[in-house]
């Protein structure tokens, strides 16, 4: 539908232009010697594909005058001048006639599965990652302490299951990488209200009981592999405080980068870890590792601020500023719950927890997490760069 208005005087200052978002916009043509019969040749000036945007018809707005012109003769002639306004949007795609319906029935219906080999991503070398999140060792909600022992011991045996499983369907694992991804002990106070209440251990009852832990933990599955790696985050439940402030040194003054030192001390020359590769921050909040050709960052995630896509965004470049190549995987903790979001240039694969929850969270909330550990496989051939998904 075409509504006309004669005489419009704002018409001759009309500028061409056009606004195109997600699905549409707007569109004006500006004054124009003769009336639009085809718009095609009007959305290819403006660089659009007619393929892909049309002119909503029912949208168009046309003013029309008349602007007096001087002649070859001299004497003075008047000529129309036409302008448009409308709406644009994208086409919908063209339905498909019975015929075409029926020949990919036909294509569906002749499917038959390939024969099984095997496939070159279970050939081709990869990482297995196991990673330790937000034990919180020495919290009392959930069981308390014995009952996330008990977790952390399950979740080991249920990790050297994991990694005979993959390996008796074919997947190379070339490498095993324990990550610390934070908070391995509760702290004693500064992080919620009541925690000097609920604290069940001491910060050097803590502190040693995560380090036998992570000692048993990295010399029974380091060894499934030829080669394994040893990775520590720093994270805010292992700041060192004065009175529940934040560190009055820098973020090196941590314990999670205390225990990684401790621990390589103490297993220093054994033979079950004689191959392993240790990653200990000093205070970076992101450490980055070259797992079987994907370069993967790890972060606990209590840094994270804003929307986390454009933090993301941020330390990727500065990663790709500072290492020359910004990570394919982002791995977080911190939130204590599984999620797994695909941005396009990097997949962010968030860990659950293996401690015992928190009643003020589902007070307030209504919802908790299942504990759990979070392992999956890392390597170059898989579409997004990781594969074997598990939580255990």
């Amino acid at each position: 539908m075409i509504s006309e208005g004669l005489g419009d005087l704002s018409a001759p200052n009309e500028k061409p232009r056009v606004n195109v978002g997600e699905d549409g916009g707007d569109i004006q043509t500006g004054p124009l010697n003769e009336p639009v019969t085809n718009w095609d040749f009007i959305l290819k000036g403006f660089g659009l594909d007619p393929n892909v945007f049309e002119v909503d018809k029912d949208t168009v707005r046309m003013s029309k005058w008349q602007q007096s012109k001087r002649l070859e003769n001299g004497q003075r002639d008047l000529v129309w001048l036409y302008s448009y306004r409308a709406q644009i949007k994208r086409r919908l795609g063209t339905p498909l006639n019975d015929t075409e319906i029926d020949e990919l029935r036909s294509r569906v219906s002749k499917y038959k599965p390939v024969a099984k080999s095997v496939s070159k991503s279970l050939s081709e070398p990869c990482t297995f990652v196991v990673c330790w999140a937000d034990w919180q060792l020495g919290k009392s909600a959930g069981g308390g302490t014995q009952a996330t022992i008990d977790r952390v011991l399950n979740s080991f045996d249920k990790t050297l299951a994991r990694i005979d499983e993959l390996k008796k369907i074919g997947r190379n694992i070339e490498k095993i990488a324990i990550v610390n991804m934070g908070d391995p002990v509760e702290g004693c106070d500064g992080n919620y209200a009541s925690q000097t209440f609920t604290v069940e251990l001491t910060q050097r009852e803590q502190l040693r009981l995560a380090l036998d832990l992570w000692a048993q933990g990295v010399r029974h599955i380091a060894p499934q592999a030829d080669k394994s790696m040893f990775i520590s985050t720093i994270s805010n439940h292992g700041e060192w405080t004065r009175r529940g402030g934040k560190p009055i040194t820098s973020d090196s003054d941590s314990a999670d980068a205390f225990l990684a030192d401790t621990l390589l001390r103490i297993l220093d020359g054994r033979p079950e870890v004689s191959t392993t590769e240790w990653l200990i921050p000093h205070d970076e909040m992101t450490v980055t590792a070259k797992l079987s050709g994907v370069n993967v960052a790890f972060t606990h995630g209590h840094k994270i601020t804003g929307k986390e896509i454009e933090w993301l965004r941020g330390q990727s470049i500065r990663i790709l500023r500072d290492e020359g190549e910004e990570p394919r995987l982002w791995v977080t903790a911190h939130k204590h719950h599984l999620d797994i979001k695909d941005y396009g240039p990097w997949t962010r694969i968030q860990c659950p927890s293996l401690d015992g929850g928190s009643k003020w969270y589902s007070d307030i909330a209504g919802h908790w997490s299942t504990p759990g550990t979070l392992t999956f496989t890392v390597g170059s051939q898989f579409n997004l760069g990781y594969e074997d998904i598990a939580i255990l």
